[in-house]
């Protein structure tokens, strides 16, 4: 007896339709997985970036393949993730601002339902540091400073975290800074420390790799190593941000396998050799699996867009 050659075709999509994902999900992964680092070798990202692929390898028990693509504020790289084919083999590894922050500043070629969240991995508090010598003894003096007109605040590009987060803090208080567009880390505690600036806003880690004084973090709970210095939300103002990093997949990539990703995600946060690596690196751990991290980076999203407007940063 011949078979119906439509019902055969028929057929045979619908097992392409509902077989793939098993299939796919119970061999993946079979070849290497290339992991789209969104800035240069050497940077925060890249660092973080490098442990993180290290330990999912032992998780997954194959090979990844880290990918730099720097280049118009980590979105040149993501735009890469989001445009790849949704297979479990092209990720991204981003921190926060190409993912929920660039795409408020101008048209992308993609935007908040362009990825499959995969995990969180690093969760770093902001805050406000001056050079070991500064007559600001505490944020109340700089702010006292600042009515005057007279401080300047050093950072990354406008649309940076560290730029968005001083911007926050002369929302919050009623002031202005000066902003020095000299860049982030390394360059904005040069200009600290040689006078160029008044104070920088990036990572908590400022204090201890760079040698600067912490004046307030912002964060919900004081931080272990800097024990002493106080959160913006004891000074009365209900702020926090924080610089994070996660691994993201291309939009519609299979949900068992962003399942078996998200697992070996777990494993490799675990590994003691990741968390090493990352406590040397001066980042704080923070898990999330794709369920919850989907959750936190759509709020964030939408965030992040009211806090531009609240500062005046012009949006899309």
């Amino acid at each position: 007896m011949k078979l119906n050659a439509k019902l055969v075709a028929a057929c045979a999509a619908l097992g392409v339709l509902s077989g793939i994902a098993p299939v796919l999900a119970s061999d993946y992964p079979t070849k290497p997985i290339e992991v789209i680092i969104p800035y240069g070798a050497g940077g925060n990202t890249d660092t973080s970036g490098r442990i993180f692929i290290k330990s999912m390898r032992k998780a997954l028990d194959a090979e990844l393949v880290p990918l730099n693509a720097a280049g118009a504020g980590g979105t040149v790289g993501m735009a890469k993730v989001a445009a790849a084919k949704a297979d479990g083999y092209t990720l991204g590894f981003s921190p926060i601002a190409p993912v929920t922050v660039q795409p408020h500043l101008r048209p992308l070629p993609y935007g908040k339902d362009s990825f499959e969240p995969v995990c969180l991995v690093a969760d770093n508090p902001t805050a406000v540091t001056v050079a070991p010598d500064s007559p600001y003894k505490s944020l109340d003096d700089l702010i006292a400073a600042a009515r005057e007109g007279k401080v300047v605040a050093v950072g990354p590009a406008p649309g940076s975290i560290p730029h968005i987060v001083q911007s926050a803090i002369a929302n919050a208080y009623g002031v202005k800074f000066k902003y020095l567009p000299a860049g982030g880390g390394g360059k904005a505690a040069k200009a600290v420390l040689g006078g160029e600036a008044d104070f920088a806003a990036d990572t908590s880690a400022m204090e201890k790799v760079h040698g600067l004084r912490s004046l307030a973090v912002l964060a919900d709970a004081r931080l272990a190593d800097l024990p002493n210095v106080p959160t913006l939300k004891e000074l009365g103002k209900d702020l926090t941000l924080t610089i994070w990093f996660g691994a993201f997949a291309p939009k519609g990539t299979p949900a068992a396998v962003l399942d078996r990703l998200s697992q070996a995600c777990e494993k490799a946060v675990a590994d003691p050799e990741f968390q090493t690596g990352m406590k040397n690196a001066n980042y704080l751990l923070r898990y999330m699996g794709r369920q919850e991290f989907t959750a936190f980076y759509q709020k964030q999203f939408d965030d992040n867009q009211a806090l531009l407007k609240l500062i005046g940063v012009k949006t899309r």
